[in-house]
């Protein structure tokens, strides 16, 4: 006996709109106030961790722009720096 059920549609499985998966916002702090800032921020928030260069080239910064926009965070104590990486607090 054949079987048609490689022929036959996949079913569809429902999903309930209230159960999908949530993606909770970040909050970028009022503070920052650079575009670039926020961007940098936005991008270590999401990733986790990251070099100067790793930044410079997923952003397109230079990096003379990162290094000021990195000193600035880290004022701000939202970045913490070990060795070459940076992170978010």
């Amino acid at each position: 006996m054949m079987t048609t059920s490689a022929l036959e549609p996949t079913p569809r499985t429902e999903v309930d709109p209230t159960a999908r998966d949530r993606i909770d916002p970040i909050e970028i702090p009022d503070r920052i106030t650079s575009s670039q800032a926020k961007l940098v921020y936005l991008y270590l928030r999401t990733r986790g961790t990251a070099t100067v260069d790793e930044l410079g080239t997923a952003l397109g910064l230079p990096k003379l722009a990162l290094f000021s926009i990195l000193g600035t965070l880290g004022e701000y104590d939202l970045i913490v720096r070990d060795g070459d990486a940076v992170s978010t607090v």
